[in-house]
């Protein structure tokens, strides 16, 4: 048998032995990992189910807290006006809110005035699962271990899983004895879990705990992600503060099971139990996210498999062409320029050989794949710039008002915070501007919703004009603003409200809609250390010195 012909057996030999250890190398590693990374992914995704549902139990919570903590709930628990009903307790209120419960205890356990709801179908319904009349004094609704704080979480009732929220009336300054109890609830319908599926832009369902049946055990993945470490950018961003608040903490949920969807095998299902507000399992959640690195898997397979297949032809002629020439000094060449990229990374040379012959083409090739190289690590170095670029942009309008362009409350109370202890460190003044505007309800009513959020808008440039950073201004919600101001004496507080209220005076609002509204607000000023030691009496007695000069006429500054 010719040389040559032992080589091309040899070779063919070799090269079958390489394709299955290939084979053999994904099955054994790349599978582990691409679950891993698919399971990773869908945990992403369920925490985000889990911090969307806990989101929407603050938000009620937020809710609640201004019903509970009211004068004119305190006072209609105890004489029970029709005033408080016919302004406040309208269709029109459970069409705004979305709630579908409403109910009112007073200090004794009886029911003053309740409305369960069927938004859908427009209609009353009733929750079995609830008192009617009388509640007992230690129903866990009743129950609270800070009265200011309400408590929130998930219902079961026969008719779906409620959020629920109660919190003890108190006043509006979160004082005097407690008068009863205000509980809100919100089915999580339909509607309600399709909208939670647009804003998390994750495919999900919510099932009683016990009463879905999950898929047969065969199509159960393993849980590989306490076996690799895998994904260190994903889990670099998670560990990172400006983006784990955003998830939030998971650890209500319990150990989640990973299934192949038995309808799409391209497709995988994730099972976790949610609590509910006692702290049991209450709810199923059902995550479906599609297995991308399972389809990116077979093509990288395929690809592997085809490349393996042309470097090992390639190989081949290229050895063949060895035993009839004399090769040494382009592959020589080669290899120094490989060494060279390896030592210092330097992409941009090329190897230059006037050859036809294979080796002529695989070194062609090679000097294309660093131009790809090169262009991809450009590409990278930008996508990189991008993603900072964004993540900036994402950290900025999570802590803006979506309609004013101004700060929101959860940046003022983180903002507030910082500054009062750095003045309090530094024995430097700090002062509080609370602003709400006059009457702005009836601009409501007379130019409607629309041009009352432009109004609003105009309103938070006006302010945004008056002041220079370090201050700055905060929408507290609906018509009240808060100017915060580092390094300024109450004294300058009242100047700058004058300047605020002058600019107000001096500007119409609504002119780009050829309309002349004239606004004025009330003004309550607080300053540290002239009117309080602490950050809750420096707000409680901004807030007081508001509601005084609304209660004395409005349109000034206190």
């Amino acid at each position: 048998m010719r040389l040559q012909t032992r080589i091309i057996l040899l070779m063919i030999l070799f090269f079958m032995l390489f394709l299955a250890f290939g084979v053999v190398l994904i099955r054994v590693l790349l599978t582990p990992v691409q679950i891993a990374a698919e399971e990773e992914i869908a945990e992403i995704n369920l925490a985000r189910v889990a911090q969307a549902l806990r989101r929407e139990s603050e938000h009620l919570g937020v809710l609640i807290g201004d019903w509970a903590q009211w004068d004119e709930t305190y006072r209609f628990v105890q004489d029970r006006n029709m005033k408080f009903q016919v302004t406040n307790l309208s269709p029109d209120t459970f069409r705004k809110t979305r709630l579908d419960l409403l109910i009112f205890i007073d200090k004794e356990g009886e029911t003053v005035w309740s409305n369960q709801f069927d938004r859908p179908a427009q209609q009353q319904r009733h929750i079995s699962e609830l008192p009617t009349g009388h509640w007992p004094p230690d129903h866990p609704l009743l129950q609270f271990e800070d009265p200011k704080t309400p408590k929130t979480g998930i219902f079961v009732t026969g008719q779906g899983p409620l959020q629920i929220a109660s919190s003890p009336i108190l006043t509006s300054m979160g004082t005097g004895a407690r008068q009863g109890t205000v509980v809100m609830g919100r089915f999580l319908d339909q509607d309600e879990i399709k909208r939670l599926n647009e804003q998390t832009r994750v495919s999900f369902d919510l099932h009683p705990a016990g009463e879905v049946q999950v898929p047969d055990e065969s199509y159960r993945l393993p849980y590989y992600l306490d076996r690799f470490e895998l994904l260190p950018e994903a889990r670099t961003l998670l560990q990172d503060p400006d983006f784990s608040h955003l998830l939030g903490e998971d650890s209500e949920l319990s150990q989640p099971r990973f299934y192949r969807d038995p309808q799409a095998p391209d497709r995988m299902r994730i099972f976790a139990h949610y609590p509910d507000i006692h702290g049991e399992p209450a709810l199923l959640l059902e995550v479906r996210v599609p297995r991308i690195f399972n389809h990116l898997g077979r093509r990288l397979a395929i690809v592997v498999f085809a490349s393996l297949a042309a470097i090992g032809i390639l190989f081949s002629a290229v050895h063949l062409f060895i035993i009839r020439r004399i090769v040494t000094k382009p592959l020589g060449r080669l290899r120094r320029h490989i060494a060279e990229v390896q030592t210092d990374e330097s992409l941009s040379e090329r190897i230059g050989v006037r050859s036809n012959s294979e080796i002529g083409e695989l070194v062609h090739e090679y000097n294309k794949m660093l131009e790809r190289l090169e262009e991809n690590r450009r590409r990278r170095v930008e996508a990189e710039g991008q993603l900072r670029a964004s993540e900036r942009r994402f950290k900025e309008l999570s802590i803006r008002d979506d309609l004013t362009g101004l700060y929101n409350t959860r940046y003022f109370y983180q903002g507030l915070k910082h500054h009062f202890e750095k003045c309090a460190r530094l024995n430097r003044p700090l002062a509080l501007i609370f602003l709400d505007v006059d009457r702005f309800k009836q601009v409501v009513d007379t130019h409607g919703h629309i041009r009352g959020s432009q109004a609003l808008r105009e309103v938070a440039q006006t302010i945004k004009a008056c002041i220079e950073a370090p201050a700055f201004a905060v929408a507290y919600g609906g018509d009240e603003y808060v100017v915060v101001l580092p390094d300024k004496s109450r004294a300058d507080a009242v100047r700058k409200a004058e300047e605020i209220r002058e600019h107000m005076s001096a500007t119409s609002y609504l002119a780009e809609h050829g309309l002349d509204v004239r606004l004025t607000a009330s003004f309550g000023i607080a300053g540290f250390p002239e009117d309080a030691q602490d950050l809750e009496e420096l707000l409680a007695i901004a807030d007081s010195s508001l509601f005084y000069v609304k209660s004395i006429g409005r349109d000034g500054i206190a």
